[in-house]
């Protein structure tokens, strides 16, 4: 039961309701404004908070593409000889400084947290690490520049480096070691993880934060509706003037809330600066919803749909023009055996960007809803589209075929089936499984389309 018809049924007299009022009108204000104070302050908090995050994320894949692409351009011009890449690589080393920039930005960020010795320790580390693969990088420059016959007196980095105990007959040979060989990947291992161990303590330090703020604004909700309801009581007991315009914004605002709904009330001033409140706190819990909804439904490794998101889509379906692409590694499990499920994790993470980048149109799904077992699910698809769809998974088939780098070469089986509008989930994926089944038993990378 409402304080309104609490207050209402007591038969309170306008006389002693305008004394009430008169008391309770500053103690209410007083708290609408301290609580807004506190959610504009609990806000900023998590304003700020998502800001580094996505400032720290951002760092992070600068770093990483930066040292990926300095280690590409010193293998290139290793295993070339062409100066380009020399070039690149110091253009991006001393003029683009896509890493020294995006660590200083981590060094900012680490600022203001409590644990910044810690986070700076991790850094610092990575940096020395850095330096001593660079003079790495520098000597296997230096070796083929003398090798081949390249000028390096432009680069003093390269010039400066130690080559003297390096048999001249043998320099290339040392060059493709310095720079491919396991001391230099161990060293970038090291880098990598000295840089993880600093963003793993600011992103956990951030989250305490941010849910720190959530819980806080929860709290204010609270007291922000106890308000509500207290305004409601003592406006029931009022002029219809109040009525008018405090009351029923307000049982309206309650509706919405009710309803998980944003508030589009228009009453009082301070009113409307609650609902303003309100809409922001809501628009930030939306967004807090939609990524909990995103990582419910996708896949951590491939950022694929996982099996979740592949229940939530498919039934959603009309079945009548998809079609249903049915895959699996070959031999996924001896590949796990022989080199590890890290490699074997790698292998998913490979195949997951094979198919994104062959099957990105708007209405086609790609999932892993398991293991090895991915599926891919495409809306509007005529019959027509076979032969196309048969031509994609030869070339993914084709360039898994190639190693990359520690990712051995596998190849995919495939069963493809076409929906009707008999089909229901069920009968399609048996379809695609049938015609996996008959690709598998006819050897690895085959692709069976279901007639």
């Amino acid at each position: 039961m409402s304080n309104a018809g609490k207050y209402h049924r007591k038969g309170v007299s306008l006389k002693f309701l305008s004394w009430i009022i008169s008391v309770f009108v500053i103690l209410i204000s007083s708290a609408l404004v301290v609580s807004l104070v506190l959610i504009s302050h609990q806000n900023d908090i998590v304003n700020e908070t998502e800001a580094n995050y996505i400032a720290l994320k951002e760092s992070s894949n600068d770093v990483q593409s930066a040292s990926d692409y300095l280690t590409a351009q010193v293998r290139l011009f290793v295993q070339n000889a062409d100066k380009k890449y020399m070039d690149n690589y110091f253009v991006e080393a001393n003029v683009t400084k896509r890493r020294e920039k995006a660590l200083e930005r981590i060094h900012a960020i680490a600022e203001t947290t409590s644990r910044h010795d810690e986070i700076h320790e991790n850094i610092n580390a990575a940096v020395e690490e850095s330096m001593d693969l660079m003079e790495l990088e520098f000597e296997a420059m230096k070796l083929t520049c003398e090798d081949q016959n390249i000028s390096y007196a432009e680069y003093p980095e390269v010039a400066n480096a130690n080559i003297e105990s390096v048999d001249p007959s043998n320099r290339r040979n040392v060059a493709f070691e310095k720079v491919l060989g396991d001391a230099y990947v161990y060293r970038k291992e090291e880098i990598t993880h000295h840089i993880d161990l600093a963003l793993e303590i600011i992103d956990s330090l951030m989250s305490s934060n941010s849910n720190e703020a959530t819980k806080n604004l929860q709290y204010l909700i609270v007291f922000q509706s106890f308000v509500i309801a207290l305004n409601i009581g003592f406006a029931a007991a009022s002029i219809v003037t109040l009525f008018i315009y405090i009351i029923k914004p307000i049982n309206s605002t309650l509706e919405a809330i009710e309803k998980n709904e944003k508030v589009y009330v228009s009453g009082s001033r301070e009113f409307n600066y609650l609902v303003d409140a309100y809409n922001e706190a809501y628009s930030q819990n939306e967004k807090v919803k939609e990524k909990l909804k995103y990582e419910a439904e996708h896949d951590k490794l491939t950022n694929l749909y996982n099996r979740t998101g592949y229940a939530s889509l498919y039934r959603t379906m009309r079945l009548g023009k998809t079609l249903y692409a049915l895959l699996d590694i070959d031999g996924f499990k001896q590949i796990n055996d022989e080199f590890g499920h890290d490699i074997g994790d790698r292998v998913l993470v490979r195949l997951a960007e094979a198919l994104d980048a062959h099957f990105n149109e708007d209405n086609a799904s790609i999932f892993r809803i398991g293991g090895d077992e991915f599926a891919i699910l495409i809306e509007n698809a005529d019959e027509s589209v076979e032969k196309t769809i048969v031509e994609r998974f030869e070339r993914i088939n084709q360039l898994l075929g190639e190693p990359k780098g520690k990712i051995p070469s596998f190849t995919l089986s495939v069963g493809i089936a076409h929906g009707n509008e008999d089909d229901t989930t069920d009968t399609l994926f048996k379809k695609a499984d049938e015609a996996l089944y008959k690709a598998k038993q006819s050897g690895k990378s085959g692709v069976v389309y279901d007639k």
